[in-house]
């Protein structure tokens, strides 16, 4: 920290390449950083007065860029996906724009589907949902191969606290436990991150989707909504979640 002008320089070591990183609530300091090839973090300070838009993340106090979470600007200012998790067989990981050409087309995929595989429009869905929300539908990558199985991850969170855990396994990887695995990990991102400021995680599957229906209740979740004539159904599980 330089004086009362709030500016803080770190190096940050990922997969062994080090970005040094600059955190200030001055424009010209960050400025200045980022011609210089830095990774820049904006600190709005408790009021959020602050004007910064040359830093593409932003936190409120200087506190709050923690290690953990410098790691993550660096890795998605690299091009280096962050790593939500890991399982016996599974990693989770945020996507990258080189991993649309490793996601299938499916048939009955719908307009929300096809952001995974055109890669203008995953770089665009990278950039704002990661960036801004910190949480998104990521990669289901087998560890031993780093094939693409599928995708799980949070799709939403309401009003009131609650997140929407969503997941799709590709078919040729289907009925062998990713599912299942992937959603724990999902689960356990919630209360590691949110802890009590999460209020519960529910998902939605169309009625005759009994596999689904299965996986839910074998989580832990109950039938809080149920569809009529066909309709979708809404599973709700509150904490704790793993």
């Amino acid at each position: 920290m330089n004086g009362s002008e709030m500016v803080w320089e770190q190096d940050v070591v990922v997969e062994g390449i080090c970005c040094r990183v600059v955190v200030s609530d001055e424009a010209e300091a960050l400025l200045a950083a980022k011609a210089a090839g830095r990774v820049v973090v904006g600190c709005l300070g408790e009021d959020g007065g602050r004007q910064l838009p040359m830093a593409h993340y932003l936190v409120e106090t200087m506190d709050a860029a923690d290690g953990q979470y410098l790691e993550r600007v660096v890795r998605r200012e690299r091009g280096l996906p962050w790593r939500i998790a890991e399982g016996k067989r599974l990693r989770l990981r945020e996507f990258t724009v080189e991993d649309a050409v490793k996601v299938p087309e499916e048939p009955g995929d719908r307009e929300a589907d096809r952001v995974f595989y055109e890669e203008d429009r995953l770089a665009a869905y990278i950039q704002g949902q990661y960036r801004f929300l910190e949480y998104g539908l990521w990669a289901v990558e087998r560890k031993e191969d780093g094939v693409i199985l599928g995708k799980a991850g949070l799709a939403g969170c309401d009003g009131d606290g609650y997140f929407e855990l969503a997941y799709h396994i590709f078919r040729p990887w289907r009925r062998k436990g990713y599912a299942e695995e992937a959603c724990r990990m999902v689960l356990g991102y919630v209360q590691e991150e949110y802890g009590e400021a999460a209020k519960g995680v529910y998902a939605v599957v169309e009625a005759s989707n009994y596999a689904s229906a299965g996986l839910l209740q074998k989580l832990g979740f109950s039938l809080t909504e149920p569809g009529c004539n066909g309709a979708r159904h809404r599973y709700c599980l509150c904490g704790p979640y793993c």
